[in-house]
């Protein structure tokens, strides 16, 4: 049997002299308030009582969390207490007044989410004329030459995505009112159409497809709101729609309104548009590349003009979605089978140019890059200057008299309704719309609505010291009362003229109008920011509330600035899920380094994440999700929030309630409640040294200036990072103020970093940026990235680029990014195309971390930082499998100690120092982790320090007794001929246990063999293990090795030795399955019981053993 040494001695370790404050040790040991893991507290559709607010708290309190996230939420959650707490009710204001007492009692964290449900900001508060907009319009075709008098059709008062497109929320609940209709008018524009431009409806096509059952009428009547099913081509995947006209047709460009059916959020097909002159030979014209994010419910694919007969649109499945949370909830829901059959609202052939996804582009959709739907050129574009603005002879009842010129003519009667989304998942007494989160006016009156009752409530009690704002679930909105005004004082120039962009008209042409919907979405990004989450921020610091907000959230949810956003925040917070080893999903690491680089660029100490969250493993143990959090941990984070612990308000409902599906049932009714105790002290030391000093990192990533802007996770990071290295995102507003001091880029947070990486993709940037670089570069600031080629948005153009050719040629250059690759400039530098990782060693900056890799898949997760000369690294195992390697950190004249966050021990180590690094042996369990801290001045350039090397002396077999308490009316007392899982036993009162086991045992020692230290290897447990011996408590042990120290407490002769396991509720869940309802012991509203979720089986528990005691010696390694 072989043992290792790092893992063992955590537990052995003695205390060393610190020279540094002793803070840092006592906290260590002992972690403050500030350091510990919070929790999300749902109340759920008014299952609370005050009994069971002060049970939540206490336990809370005693297992060291440090405070609560309150939510009022519901998920179709029964009424199951005898007087429901109904927001607003006298019972409602008692149960936030009693609130209030008891966290402030515990000297708990109380935080409020700033909706009911998780998202976003919305209530019954909120009033039509006050909620979330979007443009709509109506088109009037007119011929010229003659006075037009009459009445414009009305756009669409239906609130929803798009047009007349009804809203459709899969995640609002079946209690979700129905949003009104709405309908402002806000703009009348007329331009002069091109002569090629034919409606596809004058030339009268004939329609097939291949379900020849399907009623096509539907699919050319231009409204969303109606669509038809059309089944696959027996045999295929593929459903097909053919246009065929009499006579060749000119198009320009194709929209496709087709939706896959079934399963939870349906997205857009997949395939391509094509056309043929004869029926039978056709050729490609755009390929339709299915959802590509969020789209909007039509998208407009433009091609070079194309003559034909025949026009065929081909849908087949989509082949990948990238976010896959929606794919995620389908597997677990089982909606994992081929479509066999489209919704498809809307086909249209058009013969006038339209932008290229203009759907998306205007903000009726989310894309991830904008950049990659260029609009193809065309001649067919609305002159710029020829749109005419009529606004002022429009009366109220839509009536206009106006002389048309010659020619025919478009009249776009604008406006906005409603988008109609509705706070989720609420309570039907706190569900309404969501607010306009442009304008400041409507925020403030939401949130001073919103709190007031709240506020009222607690009385005299202290009030929610922080607001929470959870990961946006709102869609998309484009529109807001000040739009107009907003756009024109942002930019510098009139939105007016292009307002027929907006409806996927080409003005002036396909540059002018992909720049001006740049323009567009930029100021919707920078609305968000300014108007919703900063006006939230300076309305709760009035309050003395701060405000925690995953802004805007993770995988691209709204279109907004992440950094921005995130900036504008006290603590900027990320989100992410359980999952399987090594199968980190890219949206989660994303956004938890875009979290960690907004506060490390905006100078903001704490790094939260919404942490755990899951939909089909509620209960996971400490040692599963271990691994998760260090992983985290190396990006950044250093305060877990922990999704979630839903309020249990009966004691006699165990589990308890649930969040439906989602996340970990982590409540005082878990089954290991008591013993979380010492998985959040591990969770608390790691935050605490990871939130003393700063970040540590070399490169400056600059994330680029489109809207929406989030830190990548579609696609892989060009260039990467090189290993070894760390580093944040910055963005233009923190570049504005920075400068440079001795070679480093220097923020107003106080950040440096020895280089600026310009992504690959960067091919555009603004004016007031590259004069920034400029200046940058010219005082010493090193830049890796291509040359950039033209500014992004309209406003200076054509002019504007003329001025960024001409000063990125000067400080670019000769260079071309393949044969010449560096130029000087000032004092500074700028490499194009030279490799990342050569860049840096040209600069002297070599790994801040390195390490020897004794396996192929060897991989650490860590993160450095700094504190006045004090160096915290942490380091983890992100394999099972032990690790005996050498790991070099780029700090040199300093002594380093190993710091163990599961047990708050100290010890030393052994060191190298050489050639500006030391390196350190490391020895690391399965997903084993430490902290390597360097505090004190080495007076030695090495030291060599005696290791632990255990030796098996005795095995405690047989003769175990084990007793399980009085659970359910049910006690038993087992007594195995071998240690083995519960579920192996016949009894099914065993098998089907979930709960606490006591194994009790006696073992002699000879006196002799009590010199030095004793070790109690528990070999494997499933799950938690508490250890006695003689009486005397010697901790809780939670993941592999399950070794302690009884040195303390073993005594010659006989010994009694006590374990206390703890496994999952799962194996109750697994029995009570089989069982009638009224047989059951549990009950739970995660929907295991309502075949929604698969019942898993028994899972192994118990103390599996083998139990060995072992003799630790040390020897020099």
């Amino acid at each position: 049997m072989k043992y290792s040494y790092t893992a063992l001695c955590l537990l052995l370790s003695t205390a060393i002299q610190a020279q540094t404050p002793a803070e840092w040790q006592a906290a260590f040991q002992a972690p403050p308030q500030s350091a510990k893991p919070r929790v999300w507290w749902h109340w759920m559709n008014g299952n609370v009582t005050k009994e069971g607010i002060t049970k939540d708290l206490e336990w809370m309190q005693r297992v060291g969390i440090g405070g609560m996230q309150q939510f009022e939420a519901n998920l179709g959650t029964p009424r199951l207490v005898k007087t429901p707490v109904v927001y607003g009710s006298e019972v409602w204001k008692d149960a936030l007044h009693h609130t209030a007492a008891e966290a402030k009692r515990l000297g708990l964290e109380w935080t409020l989410s700033a909706a009911g449900g998780w998202s976003e900001t919305g209530g019954p508060m909120v009033s039509p004329a006050e909620a979330m907009k979007k443009v709509v319009w109506s088109e009037t075709r007119v011929t010229g030459g003659q006075l037009f008098r009459g009445k414009l059709s009305a756009p669409p008062a239906v609130a929803g995505p798009m047009q007349d497109a009804a809203l459709v929320d899969p995640q609002a609940g079946p209690d979700a009112p129905k949003p009104p209709s709405f309908y402002k008018d806000f703009s009348v524009v007329a331009y002069r159409l091109p002569a090629t431009d034919v409606p596809m409806r004058e030339r009268k096509p004939t329609l097939t497809a291949s379900d020849g059952k399907a009623n096509l009428t539907s699919l050319t009547d231009g409204r969303l709101s109606t669509s038809t099913i059309v089944k696959v081509a027996p045999g295929t995947n593929t459903a097909w729609v053919q246009l065929e006209f009499a006579q060749p047709f000119r198009a320009e460009a194709v929209t496709v309104g087709a939706h896959l059916l079934g399963g939870f959020n349906p997205v857009p097909a997949s395939g391509q548009v094509m056309a043929s002159n004869d029926g039978k030979n056709f050729w490609p014209l755009t390929t339709l590349p299915g959802a590509v994010h969020r789209p909007a419910p039509q998208l407009t694919y433009s091609f070079p003009a194309t003559t034909a007969r025949f026009f065929r649109v081909e849908l087949r499945p989509v082949a990948k979605d990238i976010y896959d949370i929606s794919a995620g909830l389908n597997a677990v829901l089982g909606n994992t089978k081929p479509p066999t059959e489209y919704a498809i609202s809307e086909i249209e052939v058009l013969a006038g140019a339209r932008v290229n996804r203009w759907e998306d582009q205007a903000a009726f959709g989310l894309m991830y890059e904008y950049q990659s739907v260029p609009t193809a050129l065309t001649t067919s574009a609305v002159p710029l200057g020829q749109v005419i603005d009529l606004t002022s002879r429009m009366r109220p009842d839509g009536s206009l008299d106006w002389q048309v010129p010659a020619g025919r003519w478009a009249i776009l009667r604008m406006g906005y309704s409603l988008t109609g989304i509705t706070n989720h998942p609420a309570p039907p007494e706190l569900t309404g719309l969501e607010v306009d989160k442009f304008s400041k006016a409507h925020v403030t009156s939401y949130l001073e609505n919103y709190l007031a009752p709240y506020l009222k409530a607690v009385g005299d009690q202290p009030g929610p010291q922080y607001l929470l704002l959870d990961s946006w679930e709102a869609g998309v909105q484009n529109w807001t009362d000040q739009m107009l005004r907003e756009f024109n004082a942002r930019n510098g120039y009139s939105a007016t003229p292009f307002l027929p962009v907006l409806a996927g008209r080409v003005v002036g042409s396909a540059e002018v109008s992909d720049r001006f919907l740049w323009d567009w979405r930029r100021t919707i990004s920078d609305l968000l920011a300014d108007n919703h989450y900063t006006t939230i921020a300076e309305l709760a610091h009035k309050k003395g509330i701060k405000l925690y907000a995953e802004a805007p959230g993770a995988a691209l949810g709204t279109l907004g600035d992440g950094l921005k956003s995130k900036g504008r925040v006290d603590i900027p917070m990320a989100e992410f899920w359980t999952e399987n080893p090594g199968g980190f999903r890219a949206e989660h690491q994303a956004d938890v380094l875009e979290a960690a680089s907004a506060a490390h660029i905006y100078g903001k100490p704490i790094i939260a994440t919404e942490s755990f969250t899951d939909v089909s493993r509620p209960y996971g143990p400490p040692a599963y999700l271990k691994y998760m959090a260090d992983h985290y941990l190396g990006l950044g984070v250093n305060r877990f929030v922990i999704h979630t612990s839903v309020h249990q308000p009966l004691d006699s409902l165990k589990p308890g309630i649930t969040l439906a599906i989602f996340g970990q049932n982590y409540t005082r009714q878990n089954t290991w409640a008591e013993q979380a105790v010492a998985w959040n002290a591990y969770l608390a030391r790691c935050s605490y040294l990871l939130q003393q000093g700063q970040f540590v990192g070399d490169v400056a990533y600059f994330i680029g200036e489109d809207a929406p802007t989030a830190a990548p996770f579609w696609q892989a990071q060009r260039p990467a990072v090189p290993e070894g290295y760390k580093f944040d995102y910055v963005n233009a507003e923190v570049l504005a103020t920075a400068k440079v001091e001795n070679g480093r880029l220097v923020l107003g947070s106080g950040m440096s970093y020895r280089v600026l990486v310009l992504p690959d993709r960067l091919t555009k940037t603004t004016l007031p940026l590259l004069q920034k670089l400029q200046e940058l570069v010219a005082a010493g600031l090193v830049v890796s990235g291509p040359k950039p080629v033209a500014s992004p948005g309209l406003a200076g153009y054509p002019a504007v680029d003329t001025q960024v050719r001409t000063l990125a040629t000067e400080l670019w250059g000769g260079t071309d990014g393949q044969a010449n690759l560096l130029n000087t400039y000032g004092l500074g530098r700028v490499y194009w195309g030279k490799p990342l990782a050569d860049v840096l060693m040209a600069l002297q900056t070599p790994e801040d971390l390195a390490y020897s890799k004794p396996h192929l898949n060897t991989t650490l997760s860590w993160i450095h930082r700094q504190d006045q000369g004090q160096h915290v690294y942490f380091v983890a195992n992100q394999q099972y499998q032990p690790e005996n390697l050498d790991v070099r950190f780029r700090v040199t004249g300093l002594v380093p100690e190993l710091w163990h966050p599961d047990t708050g021990l100290r010890e030393p180590v052994s060191y190298q120092i050489a050639d500006g690094f030391t390196t350190v042996p490391l020895r690391l369990e399965p997903y084993g982790s430490v902290f390597v801290v360097f505090r004190q001045a080495a007076t030695a350039s090495s030291a060599a320090v005696p290791y632990a090397v255990p030796t098996p002396v005795q095995t405690l077999a047989g003769n175990w007794q084990v007793s399980f308490p009085k659970l359910f009316n049910n006690t038993t007392l087992w007594r195995p001929a071998a240690l083995q899982s519960w579920t192996a036993s016949g009894d099914s009162t065993l098998r089907y246990f979930s709960g606490t086991a006591t194994y009790q045992h006696e073992f002699k020692v000879a006196k002799k063999a009590l010199g030095g230290k004793l070790l109690l290897d528990l070999g494997e447990v499933k799950e938690i293990a508490e250890v006695s011996l003689n009486g005397q408590p010697l901790g809780i042990l939670w993941k592999a090795p399950f070794v302690v120290d009884i040195s303390p407490a073993v005594k010659a002769g006989t010994n009694k030795l006590e374990v206390k396991v703890t496994n999952l509720w799962t194996n109750r869940h697994a029995g009570d399955a089989r069982l009638p309802v009224g047989q059951r012991a549990t009950f739970a509203t995660n929907a295991i019981f309502g075949n929604v979720l698969p019942v898993p089986p028994p899972l192994p528990s118990g103390l599996l053993g083998p139990v060995v005691i072992l003799k630790q010696e040390r020897r020099i390694q």
